[in-house]
């Protein structure tokens, strides 16, 4: 698995040439059949709501998702239930964020789950190589949150997490949606 995380993060490149409209929706509800096993076992729910058709890589909008989505159910407790959810960016986002460039439109997407979540004094470590904020014998490889930010890197957008002990996380994606 770690060779496995290590090349996916190694080959992940900006490549501006594969930018396609992408409808979201469709990359969700292929990772939910793909992820039905795990969901009928821990009985998860997932609250899909509607998602945008964005400007990107698929191939790399597939790789988001599904990390996002293997992470929410991973650390989750009993029958969990992840929220899967997106919003346009408000005046708050772009004082919150002086990384947002006024002049692009984005949208933001959150992965929410009611799991384990993580100490926020942390927050700055999950999006790093080889950081996991569990013991050794977590599952994972540390690389997933990883690969998460160089994807949303590449799309010139960026990702941010909140999270409380045994209160659940929410992961944020802000990219461009043009």
């Amino acid at each position: 698995m770690l060779l496995n995380d290590l090349f996916s993060f190694s080959m992940l490149k900006e490549d501006v040439a594969q930018l396609v409209q992408v409808d979201l929706n469709g990359v969700l509800e292929q990772l939910v059949r793909h992820f039905e096993g795990v969901i009928a076992a821990k009985e998860a729910t997932i609250n899909l709501s509607s998602l945008p058709v964005i400007r990107a890589n698929p191939v790399q909008m597939s790789q988001l998702f599904y990390q996002l989505v293997d992470n929410a159910l991973k650390f989750s407790k009993e029958k969990p239930v992840i929220d899967i959810s997106s919003r346009d960016l408000t005046d708050e986002d772009f004082s919150a964020h002086p990384d947002l460039v006024r002049e692009t439109t984005y949208v933001a997407i959150s992965v929410s789950d009611h799991g384990i979540g993580f100490d926020q004094k942390y927050v700055s470590k999950i999006f790093t190589v080889f950081q996991q904020l569990r013991d050794i014998s977590a599952p994972g490889t540390g690389i997933g949150l990883a690969i998460c930010k160089k994807i949303v890197q590449n799309h010139h957008g960026f990702i941010v997490a909140d999270g409380k002990v045994n209160a659940g996380a929410t992961l944020t994606v802000f990219l461009p949606a043009g």
